[in-house]
């Protein structure tokens, strides 16, 4: 596969605002996604409706069903924070194994490596495809807990994006891998279900 790669150390906070389209998307997507705000779901407009999120070998949700579930995680949370470490954005658009045709829509190109993985190709012209990756450790901070403890996680999470410019790009895959076990066991001990 062919594409630019583009690497930022460091927090989202510290990201330039002259660094690529995908993490100048991280750059706005964290502070939403941590968000635990219950009359503002700042988070929606970062996905299409039914881009698939997939959290370890668990089936996937749908964004429009995940984002409904963040009202939830807000009822039982006083803080989130994701802390990047390092993040990759990867611009797909210039990879040879697509081809742009006639209706201005990309398909797979006959001559490709058909044993490579790829996303579907863009539909309704869409202009920008990218997939950023970044390596985060999450602190997860429970309202009901006393003593107002951060369980912390390493994760590694995937976003797939498309859009017709920077300025609309949308989360069109999402998939997070992380061991879950250590926050659920803190909640069982709050007694959080």
């Amino acid at each position: 596969m062919e594409g630019t790669v583009f690497v930022h150390h460091g927090s989202s906070e510290s990201i330039p605002p002259a660094s690529s389209p995908g993490l100048q998307f991280l750059y706005r997507f964290i502070p939403a996604l941590d968000s635990l705000g219950h009359d503002d779901n700042r988070i929606t407009h970062f996905f299409a409706p039914n881009a698939p999120i997939l959290v370890g070998s668990s089936p996937p949700t749908a964004a429009s069903q995940a984002v409904s579930l963040l009202e939830v995680r807000s009822r039982h949370l006083s803080r989130l924070h994701h802390t990047i470490h390092i993040a990759w954005d990867i611009d797909l658009a210039g990879d040879r194994r697509w081809v742009r045709t006639s209706d201005n829509n990309t398909t797979a190109d006959e001559n490709s490596d058909r044993n490579s993985q790829f996303v579907a190709s863009l539909a309704g012209g869409m202009q920008m495809k990218r997939t950023v990756m970044f390596e985060a450790t999450s602190a997860t901070t429970f309202e009901a807990d006393p003593y107002q403890f951060a369980v912390q996680v390493r994760e590694f999470n995937i976003l797939d994006l498309e859009g017709h410019d920077a300025s609309d790009l949308q989360i069109v895959e999402m998939r997070i891998f992380l061991d879950q076990r250590p926050i659920q066991a803190y909640a069982s001990q709050l007694h959080i279900q």
